[in-house]
């Protein structure tokens, strides 16, 4: 064996391909990983849709519930309307309480599923026009309308 001099590598080099051409399981491998973030994000969908179905009802029941009992207490005179059992319900609170469970749990929806949707997109799923999402933050927005109009009895 010859010792090697200055000019010559002690180990050989190897030549290393510079663009290496993707086999068949790689381009399977990535084209279910794309797939596997699409079916992730759709499910992130449905998860905010079916949160925004919920705060809708929430917040359009809590809404009418406040005005139905406005309109009872104006029919009696002003007076509270009184349950069965002796209870007087304030059609604010109960209004007011649905409105703001149903805009609060919409607010923590549409957060949770910015974050859910930034995580995806870190683990590589391009960049969509998300339509629940802007729908969500509308309703959000009118809920909180709603809720002002209670606080304020206008």
């Amino acid at each position: 064996m010859a010792i090697p001099t200055d000019r010559e590598a002690a180990i050989p080099k190897q030549e290393i391909p510079r663009d290496p051409q993707p086999n068949e399981s790689t381009l399977l491998a990535r084209q279910r990983t794309t797939l596997a973030l699409e079916r992730s994000f759709l499910a992130v969908e449905r998860t905010l849709m079916a949160w925004l179905r919920t705060s809708l009802s929430m917040i359009s029941f809590g809404f009418t519930l406040a005005k139905f009992f406005q309109y009872l207490e104006g029919q009696h005179g002003g007076t509270q309307v009184v349950g069965r059992f002796g209870a007087t319900w304030s059609p604010r609170a109960v209004g007011t309480a649905m409105v703001l469970i149903g805009t609060g749990a919409l607010i923590a929806a549409v957060i949770q599923h910015r974050r859910r949707v930034v995580a995806l997109q870190r683990e590589g799923l391009l960049p969509q026009w998300n339509l629940a999402y802007w729908v969500a933050l509308i309703l959000a927005a009118l809920g909180a309308f709603a809720l002002v109009s209670l606080v304020l009895g206008t």
